[in-house]
Order: structure tokens, then C-alpha cells, then sequence
């Protein structure tokens, strides 16, 4: 009796460790993958060090926000997927409308950004960056399919 109860115990213990070891090996990944986009982007566009202290903390919130509304769109977008046209035209029309609406937030959410940045750079260095995020990007798919190739 007191495997059966012990072994269940001992799993669960066992795999709370684990999913705390794997939360902060994904920490410590996005610390990295932050790292490495901030010396990116600092290095693109040739940030001044006044540009630099007046931009950095207005992009953190961006990029707060935006993960925040994309977590949200993920969300609803699974929603979309499970959702059965059976449903009643309502709440069809209700969740259709929360995604719209999603898309339109991030939409709003990045002109009023774009706003604050050209408040504190150059025009050029917003269309810079704009460029310098896509760079990034596709620098981050390269690495990753490059790590890929090499480890198999």
C-alpha cells in the first residue's frame, strides 16, 4: 500500500522538478534570444548614446505589449480552430469579432508605438528599424536551421 501511494508522490515531485529545470531553461533562452536582439538592433541602427537611453526603454514596453497581444491572439486563434460552424450564430459572430478585434489592437498598438519612436529618432532610423527587425528575424531562422542541419 505504501508503494502504491509513494510511487505517485515521488513522479509528481519528480516532474515538478523537471518543469521547473525546463521554465528556467526557457528563461534563459529568452534572456539570451534578448541579449543578442538588443546588440543587434544597437548595432544596425547606429544608435547615439541619448538615442540609445530614450529609445531602449519605450522598445521594452513594445515588446511587452506585443508579446501580451499575441499571447492573446495565439489564444483565440485556437479558439477559431476549435470552434464547429454549428455553433450559434452569435457566439460565431462573437468570436469572430474578439479576433478582428485582436488584429486591430496589435494594428493600433504598433502606429502609436511608430509614433514614439519617430518622437525619438530620426525617420530614417524608424524605417531602420522596422528593416532591423525583419533582419533580425530572419538571422534567428538561419541560426536555428544552421544548428538543425549541424546536429543532424
Amino acid at each position: 500500500m505504501k508503494r502504491l501511494i509513494t510511487f505517485p508522490i515521488l513522479f509528481f515531485c519528480m516532474l515538478a522538478s523537471f518543469a521547473q529545470h525546463r521554465d528556467k531553461a526557457d528563461e534563459d533562452w529568452w534572456e539570451k534570444f534578448r541579449s543578442e536582439k538588443v546588440a543587434f538592433l544597437s548595432t544596425f541602427l547606429e544608435l547615439t548614446p541619448g538615442e540609445a537611453q530614450k529609445f531602449w526603454p519605450v522598445y521594452n514596453q513594445l515588446e511587452k505589449e506585443r508579446w501580451e497581444a499575441q499571447k492573446l491572439r495565439k489564444e483565440l486563434e485556437e479558439k477559431v480552430l476549435e470552434a464547429k460552424e454549428s455553433m450559434p450564430d452569435h457566439k460565431i459572430k462573437q468570436l469572430t469579432r474578439e479576433f478582428a478585434g485582436s488584429l486591430k489592437k496589435e494594428a493600433d498598438m504598433l502606429a502609436v508605438y511608430n509614433e514614439k519612436f519617430l518622437e525619438i529618432l530620426p525617420p530614417g532610423k524608424v524605417l531602420k528599424l522596422y528593416k532591423g527587425e525583419n533582419e533580425f528575424r530572419m538571422h534567428m531562422i538561419k541560426k536555428f536551421r544552421d544548428k538543425r542541419r549541424n546536429s543532424e
